[in-house]
């Protein structure tokens, strides 16, 4: 919904406007804030305020005075949660990338620190890239397992890479603890993954981070493809396809 004309909001639309705000950040708003950050005045915020505290979609906190979401939001979240199919949307999103490239997708999500494949559409390829689901992904090489720990806690991450050695199973396989480190902070800056002969000869992939609602990554998306002289601008096309659908992915990433 467009609120970016708040003089023509009828009183439900203002109601509705001013809920949503409770889903950025800082989650919590005095009528002050809310008057500063809307324009709307003071009495139109309170009135609708105690509207929504009535119905529990808001409470207010009995020493800042601040809102925040209520206990009837969290409800109708998990209804919502449990009539939506996300598999299903994810999937077709998935498979819209994968024709568009006509290469083979992915997802991962790291789960503490294992890295694991959990959807995978490979319709185009004559050879099979992509593991099947529930395979897990090394840290050093690959665009999942970079990816995702290049966003994972940094103090977590040093320790295993301390705790683990790496084998060089293709030309450009990342094996020391500081050229991975660099790695990681290279896609953090970028916004992007590439993995160009680091899992497999002749291998190239490309992923882009997947934020959940509350902007940590725990999912990376990636296309992965064979090695092809005659197109050295095809990295660029995948990433142009990736960042087509990655925030309509990111919708469904919980």
């Amino acid at each position: 919904m467009d609120y970016s004309n708040k003089r023509k909001l009828t009183s439900l639309e203002k109601g509705l406007y001013l809920l949503s705000l409770f889903s950025e950040e800082p989650y919590k708003y005095s009528v002050t804030q809310l008057v500063e950050r809307t324009g709307l005045n003071r009495t139109t915020i309170y009135r609708t305020l105690t509207t929504l505290e009535a119905a529990d979609l808001l409470i207010k906190d009995g020493k800042s005075k601040a809102y925040k979401l209520g206990p009837m939001t969290y409800h109708m979240g998990n209804i919502y949660l449990m009539n939506a199919n996300y598999k299903e949307r994810i999937l077709s999103l998935l498979e819209k990338i994968a024709e568009e490239s006509q290469e083979s997708v992915g997802i991962a999500h790291r789960q503490g620190n294992k890295v694991v494949s959990i959807y995978a559409v490979e319709i185009h390829q004559p050879v099979k890239i992509n593991d099947k689901p529930g395979t897990f992904y090394p840290m050093n090489k690959g665009c999942y397992g970079k990816c995702l720990m290049a966003y994972h806690d940094l103090s977590i991450v040093e320790k295993m890479l301390d705790a683990n050695t790496f084998e060089k199973t293709a030309p450009n396989t990342l094996t020391q603890k500081q050229e991975i480190l660099e790695e990681y902070e290279r896609i953090r800056k970028q916004g992007f993954v590439e993995s160009i002969e680091e899992t497999l000869p002749y291998i190239i992939g490309v992923g882009l981070p997947l934020k959940n609602p509350d902007g940590r990554v725990e999912n990376v998306v990636a296309i992965s493809f064979f090695k092809q002289e005659d197109d050295p601008g095809k990295i660029e096309k995948m990433k142009a396809i990736l960042y087509k659908y990655q925030r309509e992915l990111e919708k469904y990433i919980l």
